[in-house]
């Protein structure tokens, strides 16, 4: 909190703070959701090409495991990730605006 109340004291106001949380949260975000999407294409290419995980053939009627990506649910999930994003950039965005320089100064 120190840091978060010399910076307002000295050289940003709320709007100046609130606008670095949320570029820094987004820019970490997006990616981790690039990173994601990357591996997981590596790993269902993995999963789809190489017999890893084997399935009782007697059981399932295939040894191979079925892999069905369909691009609604890769849409959704992106979607989600986005708003997952953006919401937990806006909170500790909106928590350091609102810190009180005085009563931190006087805390610490």
């Amino acid at each position: 909190n120190k840091p978060f109340a010399f910076w307002k004291m000295y050289l940003a106001t709320s709007k100046e703070i609130k606008s670095i949380f949320l570029r820094v949260g987004t820019i970490i975000g997006f990616s981790g959701i690039a990173t994601g999407i990357i591996l997981g294409f590596i790993g269902y290419w993995f999963l789809d090409n190489f017999d890893i995980v084997t399935l009782p053939a007697d059981v399932y009627g295939s040894a191979k495991l079925p892999l069905d990506l369909a691009i609604s649910d890769f849409i959704s999930i992106i979607i989600g990730a986005v708003i997952i994003v953006l919401i937990s950039s806006y909170y500790p965005a909106s928590k350091a605006t609102n810190i009180d320089v005085i009563d931190v100064l006087r805390n610490e």
